[in-house]
């Protein structure tokens, strides 16, 4: 059996009825999208409801504006390039995962920015 791991907040607006961090796989499922993020070019495969999310989206809408950065959607192949440090996204993933209440209490544009600079 595979299973789909997801953060708490988001089963409870699927209403799955469970409070585990995982649901069953069902063909009828979007597929996951491919992220590929900063210089380095690292992947990651993350399910469509996390970027719905308000840290994402705040993430997503900082870089259209420019600074400095930018995130780009190619929908024919579900892949997004998002250009800020790797470390910034999958440290925000993983509180989605797994204290998602720190997440929305980040103030995103301070920390995008400081990400931003080169030393």
């Amino acid at each position: 059996m595979d299973c789909l791991v997801l953060p708490v907040c988001l089963l409870g607006k699927r209403s799955m009825g469970s409070r585990l961090g995982y649901r069953r796989l069902m063909r009828e499922l979007e597929p996951q999208v491919r992220v590929v993020v900063g210089k380095e070019k690292r992947e990651f495969w993350v399910d469509p409801l996390v970027l719905e999310e308000s840290p994402f989206q705040v993430l997503m809408e900082t870089l259209k504006k420019g600074n400095g950065s930018h995130a780009t959607r190619e929908k024919k192949k579900k892949v997004i390039f998002v250009d800020v440090d790797a470390i910034l996204f999958e440290h925000m993933l993983w509180l989605m995962n797994n204290d998602s209440s720190s997440l929305f209490q980040l103030d995103l544009h301070d920390i995008i920015d400081f990400y931003a600079q080169d030393y």
